[in-house]
């Protein structure tokens, strides 16, 4: 397994551009986070197409990170989606969030996996960092984010909502939901990221805590870093 080792950004603080998208339903916070990085053409073409794109691709209302993996190809997104399993974990037949789908996906999902290379989807075993995040975020593009919901919490809500304790309320132990990250603070050791379960907000979490939503057992650890391919997302360093 392969564990990345970058180093942190110089810039202080760093936000990207991107256009906010909520998601439309209980299960398709993915899709959300890959309508985000898509071109603004190709954006309206997806969003009204994504019930016929869903059959094509194969998934019913339970997408993985490798259904998001292959969307990205599909449209021409440059990416690299990491796991630190590849395939499904048997283990997670023990989680209630995964009982209804893995008898139906379990299959699908190692197929996709098989067939990533012959589909030139990107994806590698191995375990990040969040200095790789942030090195990510300063130099190339934005990053989807496999989180425990449970876990996910934002300060810039709870300061305007002090009676939320998160973004994403949800029972224990594990939902899975993700998140688009679009910035960093170095000095005040925050991820911004949008949430697509909400409007059109940019959200904050300390580093020590993105790490516990993102390593938390369910989400494999899952992360699809997108690289910059057109003008319409710019870092601004502050």
């Amino acid at each position: 397994m392969v564990r990345m080792g970058g180093t942190q950004p110089t810039e202080e603080q760093v936000m990207l551009v991107v256009e906010h998208v909520q998601q439309r339903h209980t299960w398709d916070c993915g899709l959300a986070c890959v309508t985000m990085v898509l071109p603004p053409s190709t954006r309206s073409r997806f969003s009204s197409q994504l019930y016929k794109i869903c059959q094509e691709e194969g998934f019913d209302k339970s997408t993985w990170s490798i259904d998001l993996a292959y969307l990205l190809q599909r449209f021409g997104i440059k990416h690299r989606y990491m796991t630190i399993t590849l395939g499904v974990d048997p283990g997670f037949s023990s989680e209630s969030f995964y009982d209804h789908v893995l008898h139906k996906d379990a299959q699908r999902v190692l197929e996709r996996f098989r067939a990533a290379k012959d589909h030139g989807v990107v994806v590698e075993q191995g375990v990040t960092t969040i200095n790789d995040i942030l090195a990510h975020l300063h130099q190339e593009g934005p990053v989807i984010l496999l989180t425990n919901a449970h876990l996910l919490v934002c300060l810039r809500c709870a300061r305007a909502m002090p009676h939320l304790r998160s973004c994403l309320p949800c029972s224990p132990p594990y939902q899975g939901h993700y998140i688009l990250l679009v910035g960093f603070d170095m000095k005040k050791g925050h991820i911004y990221y949008r949430n697509p379960s909400f409007g059109n907000r940019i959200c904050s979490i300390s580093f020590v805590k993105l790490d516990k939503a993102r390593q938390s057992y369910g989400t494999d650890e899952d992360i699809i870093f997108i690289y910059k391919n057109d003008s319409r997302e710019e870092s601004v360093c502050v």
